[in-house]
């Protein structure tokens, strides 16, 4: 049989969407192709699509070596009920719930986590950190609950980047892309053999772009020049070791660092700058006497992983994973400096996550089973020093601390207890201790507030369903379980901004309910792949973030919903049409409502989540060999969302369709590209606060080229 390089699979309601044909031969139209076995890095209890009755979208690297895929946020265009944050200082978004809740910032407690390399990272690093795609193996996105394994930062779902690890056989690439703003990217990697039992990788990226908003007003600030410059880098090295003679025992230490510097995409409406429209493309969306309310923020992350694998029997595995992630934001104003402005603002976010844990999975026969402990200390401290004027001088400082210690018992098994017919238990013990201090002090009227709470909770997540083959090639199951956020507490400024003081304020912890589908099957000798995905979640005492003065973002408090649900699905489809031409689609479907939400006299009763589109679809091809000629192709279309907070009437936001190209020319180890992201700028979007106040702009049309090579 012909050799082939992974096109695409759909298993269990997971999907894999690839988008560059890589066929040397040609392929009779009545002979199976073999996809092989696709290996999954996020799913502590699967090693394989074949084995997981998780929703994962998988990507592999063929996929993310494209110029139309440069940052993880532009995979989610692919990725049915998937979409980046509203704006840069928001997480991601899985089937309508951001990765922080409704609760800007997570307040310690992410309620989906992205993984690279198994490090989970902080919830600054998360909004500003790893980005770009240069030497990743796979990107994989799991939609719902994975609260059984992961605990309580996995509640709506979770990422995992897998990048490439050492190899005993030398190798490397490089990369340089040029693009619209003046867009410079490069990357470089290189790896091979230290001796016989270690192995090593080195890789490293840099990114630099313009923006094309304007600034008329912060021309004057020495800082404009961070604030309007997209910059990123990372670097990164990994060191493997595994004896020639001892296969069972393996042991990957990994070391990263980032810079990341993103530039703003808000601009300024009417009812913001007196006088300018939407269509101005202001970026100084902050006006005297509110400049010091432009920060510019930079964020570096650090993440270090030691992984090390035995294998006791064939059957039995332990593995033994400690993690370190650490980040430090620096948030100061755009006018912090300047001699002639007295009114301005300082702070910075200090973050870190060390985990342990430890576990054995088994896989024989009818039973497979994994069981772990699982330790995590966590730290989050926030610093926000401001000169301020208000008719009077105000002097503000505040401060909030959060050590978070969280432990957890974990398991879960799959049993074939008759012919084609699979039993899935599991259960996570979870308990999570919070110290929470804050203060807050005003020299006006000597102001001070302290906030000292400790909060100590112990959770039960269960998890049970069942599986069956219908046939050899198509299978379901139906999965139900349970998954939770801590609750907290926080300080709400009086009156004018700090001028009268504060209260302290708790808020209560949240839990859901989630029923889940998952279909999949193979067609056409094993050519079209077809998985879907229904789904209910029920949240109880969701915790949402409500601004209780219009317009003053210092008014912001964390209340708890009484009952709101979601429900939807995912449909995801591969069609390998010829040995040259493979096309693929998603299409997501989500219903959001909160069922029971008083708050004061309001009540929101009956209103969608905000940044919850009904609808996702995408639909691609791409065809092209090896060597020789290439394209690929990419629609992708999100529906109407609402927008802005809660309290305030929504806006709508209405849907908007991208389309993405690219193509070139491919020899034996150069590749050269040209692409065109959002190919007919298209404008849209992807959130408002208002009406007409501040808008967040969708990415813009960017044309560039590409060249790769490998060695």
């Amino acid at each position: 049989m012909p050799c082939f390089q992974l096109r695409g699979a759909l298993l269990s309601g997971a999907s894999i969407l690839v988008a560059t044909s890589s066929f040397a031969q040609q392929t009779p139209s009545d002979e199976v192709i073999d996809l092989g076995t696709i290996r999954i890095f996020g799913d502590k209890f699967a090693d394989s699509l074949d084995q997981t009755t998780a929703s994962v979208a998988v990507l592999p690297e063929q996929e993310l070596n494209t110029p139309n895929t440069q940052t993880l946020a532009d995979t989610f265009r692919r990725i049915a009920n998937v979409q980046d944050g509203a704006r840069t200082e928001s997480g991601f978004i899985i089937r309508g719930i951001n990765s922080e809740g409704l609760t800007p910032g997570g307040n310690g407690a992410p309620l989906a986590s992205i993984y690279i390399d198994g490090v989970q990272q902080t919830a600054e690093a998360a909004r500003r950190g790893f980005r770009g795609l240069f030497d990743v193996e796979q990107v994989e996105v799991y939609r719902g609950p994975q609260s059984t394994l992961s605990g309580r930062n996995a509640l709506a779902g979770a990422i995992y980047l897998q990048t490439k690890d050492p190899d005993f056989v030398n190798s490397g690439a490089a990369q340089l892309t040029y693009g619209e703003n003046n867009h410079r990217q490069v990357g470089l990697a290189y790896g091979g053999p230290i001796n016989d039992s270690f192995a090593f990788r080195l890789a490293g990226e840099w990114s630099k772009q313009d923006s094309d908003l304007n600034f008329p007003t912060y021309e004057r600030f020495p800082r404009l020049s961070d604030l309007d410059t997209d910059t990123y880098y990372t670097v990164r090295g990994k060191v493997l070791w595994q004896p020639a003679d001892n296969a069972q025992t393996r042991a990957l230490l990994s070391f990263s660092h980032s810079f990341d510097s993103p530039t703003t995409n808000d601009i300024a409406g009417p009812n913001q700058i007196p006088g300018v429209s939407f269509d101005d493309d202001r970026g100084d969306v902050f006006q005297p006497p509110f400049v010091w309310s432009q920060d510019v923020r930079e964020t570096r992350v650090n993440n270090a992983g030691l992984e090390i694998t035995h294998d006791i029997t064939s059957a039995l595995r332990l593995t033994a994973l400690t993690t370190v992630s650490e980040s430090t934001t620096d948030r100061n104003s755009i006018n912090l400096g300047v001699p002639a402005e007295t009114f301005s603002v300082t702070g910075a976010f200090d973050q870190r996550i060390v985990s342990q844990e430890v576990r054995l999975n088994f896989d024989s026969g009818p039973l497979r089973w994994v069981a772990g402990v699982y330790g995590a200390k966590e730290m989050n401290q926030g610093r926000y020093d401001g000169d301020i004027f208000f008719g009077f001088p105000l002097d503000i400082e505040t401060t909030n601390t959060a050590d978070i210690t969280n432990l957890a018992v974990f398991g879960e098994f799959a049993y074939e207890f008759a012919r084609n017919w699979r039993l899935i238990a599991g259960g996570r013990v979870d308990y999570t201790d919070q110290d929470i201090d804050a203060s807050l002090f005003s020299i006006v009227g000597a102001q001070n507030t302290v906030l000292d709470t400790t909060n100590s909770e112990t959770e039960f997540l269960p998890k049970i369903g069942l599986e069956y083959d219908i046939t050899a090639d198509q299978r379901i199951a139906l999965v139900y379980q349970q998954g939770y956020r801590p609750g907290g507490a926080g300080l709400q400024p009086v009156g004018p901004p700090f001028a009268a003081g504060s209260f302290a304020y708790e808020f209560d912890p949240e839990s859901t309910d989630t029923i889940e589908l998952s279909y999949r099957g193979d067609f056409i000798q094993g050519r079209l792949n077809v998985g879907a995905n229904l789904f209910y979640t029920k949240y109880k005492n969701q915790q949402v973030e409500v601004e209780t003065v219009v317009g003053n973002p210092f008014s912001n408090i964390i209340v708890n919903a009484g009952d709101s649900e979601s429900y939807g699905a995912e449909i995801d489809v591969t069609y390998q049409a010829t040995d040259l031409l493979t096309i693929f689609g998603a299409i997501g479907l989500l219903h959001t409502e909160f069922k029971d939400f008083t708050f004061g006299a309001q009540d929101l009763s009956g209103q969608q989540f905000r940044s919850a589109p009904e609808r996702t679809i995408s639909v691609g091809a791409s065809w092209g060999d090896q060597i020789g000629w290439f394209a690929n192709g990419l629609i992708s279309y999100v529906g109407p969302q609402d927008s802005g907070n809660i309290l305030n009437p929504a806006i709508d936001l209405g849907g908007y369709t991208t389309v993405d190209a690219s193509g070139g020319y491919a020899w034996n180890t150069v590749r050269l590209t040209v692409y065109a992201n959002n190919l007919f700028d298209k404008r849209y979007f992807t959130g408002e606060e208002g009406p007409g106040r501040i808008a967040t702009l969708g990415d813009r049309r960017e044309i560039g080229v590409r060249l790769d090579k490998t060695f």
